[in-house]
């Protein structure tokens, strides 16, 4: 995970409380065991159980505080005089059919709450955010862009896609000294009528919609590049869509799968999205297929 990301998910992490917490480690331990073996419980009268990891025995104890203290952490775990504690709830309420207590807190943890939670009788254990963004790294990509639209950071995750792929395209370029500009198409549904097959133009019509919300990060990331890296990333696009046979749609397939292939995994389908939304921009962008009269 890019650093950049890695920043973004601890940023939201720490800024969650109280129920807001719950709701985010429900999310996380719904994508990482799935709805059989992770329960979410209900926000009030819990009895001190904030989920069950049922394929681990487990029952969680959520903390986020809006200012950490020793005393409140005491307070939350232990109990006070008129309030129970979250673990001797779950003593009396899950421990014979959960024999494990798991605390979750969204900072790191601190040395006292890892002696107090150690001190207790039972297997206890706890986790904070390092162990948490931990568990995030090892979610399949699919997952973690979900989490991420959760927090509403994906567009973190969108931004590493595209980079990687605009970087596998220029690495591997043939070098080309051409200035190639780029020309926004002046009307994109004739472009499309002009490329697709009659039967293919609402589909190309509503996957281009989808796609080019995401152009302006594209632009972005390419304003970070020098002005021959740009020529480097449209020659290289230009000349592989060049050398395909078939139709438009036919071309934009074959390209998407072989850079998938080349630079990234056929499999992840996150990335073959990316590489079609690079296409499809090279496209907007009058690069590749055929032109309309205003765009010759």
């Amino acid at each position: 995970m890019e650093q950049l990301l890695k920043n973004a998910f601890k940023i939201q992490i720490e800024s969650k409380r109280g129920f807001d917490f719950e709701d985010f480690v429900d999310e996380l331990y719904l994508l990482k065991y799935g709805s059989d073996n992770y329960l979410p419980i209900r926000r009030v009268k819990d009895n001190g159980n904030d989920g069950t990891i049922v394929s681990e025995g487990k029952i969680l104890a959520c903390f986020a505080p809006k200012k950490y203290t020793r005393k409140e952490f005491e307070d939350k775990v232990l109990g006070t005089k008129t309030k129970i504690g979250d673990f001797k709830k779950y003593k009396t309420e899950w421990e014979n059919e959960f024999p494990n207590w798991l605390m979750l807190v969204n900072h790191d943890v601190a040395p006292e709450e890892l002696m107090i939670v150690d001190a207790l009788d039972g297997n206890t254990s706890i986790k904070g955010l390092k162990q948490i963004i931990s568990i995030i790294e090892e979610l399949p990509t699919r997952k973690l862009r979900k989490l991420a639209k959760f927090l509403e950071i994906d567009s973190f995750i969108i931004q590493d896609y595209i980079r990687d792929i605009l970087n596998d395209l220029l690495y591997n370029s043939v070098v080309n000294d051409d200035i190639i500009k780029y020309k926004h198409a002046p009307y994109i549904p004739k472009k499309i009528e002009i490329n697709y097959r009659e039967e293919e133009i609402d589909g190309a019509l509503s996957e281009f919609k989808e796609i080019s919300q995401d152009f302006n990060i594209i632009e972005n990331i390419l304003g970070g590049y020098e002005d021959d890296e740009k020529g480097k990333i449209k020659f290289r696009v230009i000349e592989d869509f060049n050398k395909l046979n078939g139709s438009f749609k036919e071309k934009l397939t074959n390209l998407t799968l072989q850079y998938a292939e080349k630079y990234g995994n056929i499999d992840d389908d996150d990335y073959r999205f990316y590489v079609k939304t690079v296409l499809l921009y090279m496209f907007e962008q009058c690069l590749i297929g055929k032109k309309t009269e205003k765009e010759k």
